[in-house]
This record gives C-alpha cells, structure tokens and sequence, in this order.
C-alpha cells in the first residue's frame, strides 16, 4: 500500500455508518452542503469495483451476494484507492 500519508497530508476524514435505508446519504448531502466535504460512498466504489469485473470486485460480489460484509482490509485498500485517484478533493472526506 502507498505512503497516504505523504501523498494526501492528513485530511479530515469522518465516517457516517449506519444500516440500509437509515439516512446515511441524507446526512451526507447535508455535511456535503454545509461544510463541502466530499463524500465517498463505500457502497458506491464496491459497486464500480464490481462492474470492473477485478479480483477484488469477483470477491467483493461473491460476499455481497451470500449477504456478507466486505472485510475491512478490502474496505480500506478500495478507500485509499479513491482518496489517491482525487487528491485535491481529499481536504474533509465523508
């Protein structure tokens, strides 16, 4: 894994956790509005992983399938990716 730390600074970071359907992305678009964070969706970047058809995207829809949660390694390799890939955005993240 890269060196985040050199490459994005220390940005603030907040995660909005919560069950489907339980006003995650509502929260979101309101911290988007108010402060200008950027917001990452997990889900999202799971789905476009997916739809790439990579290693991690076939392992990814086999555990979404059996009703299963992404392990946390995966989760954060998938984040970090993100974060790497829009650096200027990376200044308060959601």
């Amino acid at each position: 894994m890269p060196d985040v730390k050199k490459i994005l600074g220390s940005p603030k970071i907040t995660f909005v956790l919560g069950g489907p359907a339980s006003g995650k992305g509502t929260q979101c678009a309101k911290l988007v509005e108010e402060f200008g964070y950027t917001h990452i969706s997990t889900g999202d970047l799971f789905r476009a992983e997916v739809a790439k058809g990579s290693r991690e995207g076939e392992m990814m829809k086999r555990i979404m399938n059996e009703g299963g949660l992404i392990p946390y390694q995966l989760t954060v390799q998938v984040l970090v990716n993100a974060l790497i890939a829009q650096p200027s955005k990376v200044s308060s993240v959601i």
